[in-house]
């Protein structure tokens, strides 16, 4: 099971997803300003912890570049299985009555579905 990612950790997931390669924590905090590079650091290690994020250390210095250990789709994928699992007790069924009970789909949604489960079943 893939450890659940914070809101300020996904923050962090999300620079290194769409980055082209590893990232040090001083371009990270370039592009979250509203966050202390000591928090930045923190975060990162939390992820290093979750097995989320690999780091290296930049030559001499006290500064480390981070990449994902996982694509953003894997992540999601193993979320998505985990909350089916524990919320819908392993029902897609359920899992799809409870997002469009209360919303119409629409035609082109209904043909998108059909289309999905047609190539699923051409899996199996």
């Amino acid at each position: 099971m893939i450890s659940h990612i914070t809101e300020a950790e996904m923050e962090i997931m999300q620079i290194l997803w769409n980055a082209d390669g590893s990232v040090t924590s001083k371009e990270i905090a370039a592009q979250l300003p509203d966050k202390k590079l000591t928090t930045i650091i923190t975060l990162a290690g939390r992820l290093i912890d979750k097995g989320l994020v690999k780091s290296e250390k930049v030559g001499r210095s006290h500064s480390h570049q981070y990449a994902p250990v996982i694509s953003e789709e894997a992540y999601k994928k193993a979320q998505t299985r985990d909350f089916v699992e524990t919320v819908h007790k392993g029902s897609a069924k359920s899992l799809l009555s409870a997002l469009f009970e209360d919303r119409g789909l629409t035609g082109e949604d209904i043909a998108m579905l059909q289309d999905l489960i047609e190539r699923m079943g051409e899996k199996k």
